[in-house]
């Protein structure tokens, strides 16, 4: 039986752009609406995030199984991508009939399950039928196009939040129901890869996976460690409420510059180096991005430059983890992916709680708070990479 051919990648980009734009809203900039609207602490925005990120990882972890079991219940793989969609968008769409806290935490703990089982599945078309530099250059523009949706999105809860918090989850509604428009372009499951024989890749990117896989999780961790605290962060800065989500973008935008440099730049692969530079700019950045407030007239211009260092070495780890992923792992690979940007997403909020509690309890004053938030996360994310380097050839 003939092999499918790959998914058109312009149809499979038209939904990886609206999905990421409203996943990305209410994962991201959501911290900013719930600061602004629910006047939530920094405690309150760790736990929000805690929550999408233990129900992500748990969902990522048996995306294929769930994939599976659509399967035998006769829904193929397009089909289960539409009912996933209109999940997400049924869930959000709640939230514009009430602002209880209690639902918000509720909605999210359903929302973002749905959109760890989603992404793998994307990446699963993006990926099937391709190798090499086909391989490459469909990995690249994906990662241009969900990076710069969610440049996009954080620019517009600026725009939306002054009118209301309903008006931003609308908009998820919305592009949840217009990424349907995409489908029908897409085959009823996603095309398998190449026979391993048939595609040999060199010995040592078996070691770069394992490395990167490890890495992707500490630069999650990190990212989620940032991302709730950053209104707190800026607001202490004095930077204007209407200003802080583009304040907030620079890291995106920085982002969505190395990915587009990566897709053209080739020359990484297969280079430990890379990996070294990465963890080390995402470390520096989030440093001098945490640390900015300390830093008297020099604060803006510091949490500008640890924002964008931050976004380049976010930009090279991800970039380096989904291609090492694919080019050794196979379809199967994006499951992992995904639940990896799962644990990251669920170790860095716990990091912020428990310094929150230390400094509840008074064990830590709170002009403090920032460097001991510091030293927990830098303290993880430097076990989690030496970790990654010994377990590099695997258990033997």
């Amino acid at each position: 039986m003939a092999l499918r051919t790959a998914a058109p990648l312009p149809a499979t980009l038209g939904l990886t752009a609206l999905a990421s734009f409203s996943a990305g809203t209410a994962t991201l900039p959501i911290f900013f609406v719930t600061e602004h609207t629910y006047g939530f602490s920094a405690a309150q925005q760790y736990l929000l995030g805690l929550t999408v990120g233990v129900t992500y990882m748990l969902a990522a972890l048996g995306a294929s199984r769930a994939r599976r079991a659509a399967a035998r219940a006769g829904l193929p793989a397009r089909g289960f991508l539409a009912l996933l969609s209109l999940g997400m968008a049924a869930s959000i769409a709640t939230l514009l009939l009430t602002r209880s806290v209690a639902a918000l935490y509720l909605v999210i703990a359903l929302y973002s399950p749905l959109t760890g089982i989603f992404w793998p599945l994307v990446e699963a078309y993006v990926s099937g039928g391709r190798r090499a530099g086909e391989l490459r250059s469909a990995v690249g523009r994906f990662n241009l196009t969900w990076s710069s949706t969610l440049v996009v999105s954080f620019l517009a809860v600026q725009a939306l939040l002054a009118v209301s918090a309903e008006r931003v989850f609308l908009a998820v509604v919305l592009g949840h129901l217009a990424s349907l428009l995409f489908l029908p372009w897409l085959a009823r499951e996603p095309a398998e890869h190449a026979a391993e024989e048939l595609h040999a890749v060199p010995a040592h990117y078996h070691e770069l996976l394992r490395v990167h896989r490890g890495l992707h999780a500490v630069s999650y961790l990190v990212m989620y460690a940032l991302s709730p605290y950053l209104p707190t962060l800026l607001k202490s800065l004095g930077i204007a409420d209407g200003a802080r989500s583009l304040v907030a973008a620079t890291w995106l935008a920085a982002r969505v510059a190395a990915f587009l440099a990566l897709e053209r730049w080739h020359g990484w692969h297969g280079r430990w180096s890379f990996a070294l530079g990465g963890i080390a700019a995402t470390l520096a950045g989030f440093a001098l991005a945490v640390l900015a407030p300390g830093l008297g007239a020099s604060a803006l211009p510091a949490v500008l430059a640890g924002l964008a260092l931050f976004g380049v070495g976010l930009a090279g780890l991800y970039t380096a983890a989904l291609y090492y992923v694919f080019e050794v792992g196979g379809s199967e690979g994006g499951d992992s992916h995904e639940a990896l940007i799962g644990l990251g997403y669920s170790i860095g909020p716990s990091c912020g709680l428990v310094v929150c509690a230390l400094e509840g309890a008074g064990w830590i004053a709170s002009e403090r708070r920032d460097g001991v938030l510091l030293l927990v996360v830098s303290a993880l994310a430097l076990g989690g990479a030496a970790w990654a380097w010994r377990n590099r050839r695997g258990v033997t």
